[in-house]
Order: structure tokens, then sequence, then C-alpha cells
């Protein structure tokens, strides 16, 4: 059966020669001969090229009425309005999997913060307490951890232009900045390891130590802003 858009609908009213078209749970239907709906308008409330499967709720008769009309068309499925942004394939797999829209970032996000965290942790232990393991442990976290950032970033991303339509906010301002500054220190901290094994012992190098504390704090507000983002603090 012929498919409409809502655009193409919404102009058979039953003005200057148009035929008067209605629509109820997708189907479309010709009122255009009833006397019922004159110059398209019924009761001088409802108007043809609308869409009434909300307005039959409150009618004094059920639906039955529309098997008087025949049915001519059906409504073209369109993506949600904030949707529409997107290209077509991302629309129509967001609409397949309504799930894609904003569980991945929150579900891959949370394995760097996790790892960093630790990384920073062992180190602050290894330099306290002396044992070798601890560093070990903190060193594999790190890789981890700059492992899982770049799916948290890209995820990230793509949920900012799905949700956000790329708006750039004061959060995701702040968002970007530390995200390019955890790679770098990510980057940096990896390749000194791999350079100068002899850096992870506690007391040569005050920097690295220094930096490698640094990941908790910077993963640590990752997460506060993008906790602000998504669930804003209530207005008093």
């Amino acid at each position: 059966m012929k498919e409409l858009t809502r655009e193409e609908f919404s102009s058979l009213n039953g003005k200057d020669g148009k035929p008067a078209y209605v629509a109820f749970q997708g189907k479309i239907y010709d009122v255009t001969a009833s006397r019922l709906w004159p110059k398209g308008l019924h009761m001088n409330r409802h108007a043809s090229g609308r869409d009434l499967t909300s307005d039959f709720s409150a009618a004094p008769h059920g639906t039955e009425v529309l098997d008087r009309y025949p049915q001519v068309a059906v409504l073209k499925k369109e993506p949600p309005e904030e949707l529409k942004h997107l290209p077509a394939f991302l629309q129509d797999l967001l609409q397949r999997f309504p799930l894609a829209r904003r569980h991945p970032h929150p579900m891959l996000v949370h394995f760097p913060i996790a790892f960093l965290m630790g990384a920073s942790l062992f180190g602050f232990l290894r330099f306290l307490l002396g044992y070798p393991s601890f560093e070990t442990a903190g060193a594999y976290l790190l890789i981890l951890g700059a492992i899982a950032s770049p799916f948290a970033m890209a995820t990230g991303l793509l949920t900012w232009w799905i949700n956000y339509r790329l708006k750039l906010t004061f959060f995701v301002k702040r968002k970007i900045q530390l995200s390019i500054l955890l790679i770098l220190f990510e980057c940096t901290l990896i390749l000194w390891q791999w350079l100068d094994p002899g850096v992870l012992v506690p007391g040569t190098n005050l920097i690295y130590f220094l930096m490698a504390l640094l990941l908790a704090p910077i993963v640590g507000l990752l997460g506060y802003y993008g906790g602000q983002m998504t669930f804003p603090p209530e207005e008093p």
C-alpha cells in the first residue's frame, strides 16, 4: 500500500481542491466524500490532514466509524524528531536497538576509570610500602586503562553526537580537554616505562610518580562531568 510521509499527509486537508485524509494508528483514510467532514473539518473541531489516534479517546464513538471510509495509504514510519539530524543508517540502527542510544558509553567508561585509578593506587602503594609487585600491578593496569580509554572516548563522542547534537557545552569542553590530557599522560607513562624500566623503582623519578598519581583525579573529573551531564542537579 502507498506510504505517505507526515509532511505529505498533512497537506491533504480538504482545502484548495485537495482530498481530505485522516490517520489512525498509522492507517490513512479518505473522508473527502463524507458529509461529516465538510471542507475537511469534522464538528468544527477536528481537521483532516492530522493523526487522530489520540483524539479517539475523547470521541463519543468508537473506531468502528472508520470502517465507513476507504483506507488509501499508510503513514511512513519516520524517526523521532530528536534523531533526524543523524544519517539514515544510524537512525535505523537506533530505532531497532534503542539501548544503543545511551548505554554504550556508560557501559565502557567504567573500565578506564577503574583501571587508571588502580594504576595510581598501586603506584602509590609501591612508593609507600616498597613491594615491587605493586608497581608491576600498576604498570599492567595502566596498559589496560590505555587500551580501554579509546573505546570509552569513541562511544562518548557518539553519545554527544546522538543526544546533544555536538553542542559544545561547558561540561563537554571540560571532558574533551581532560580526555586529551589523559591520552598524553597514558602515552607518556607507557613510553617512559618501555624506554627506561628503571623508572618504576620508587624514588628514582618524582615526575613519573606524580604523573601516575594524577591519573586518578583526571579520570575522576571525567566521571564527575559525565555524571553532571547525565544526572544534572535539580533546581532548588
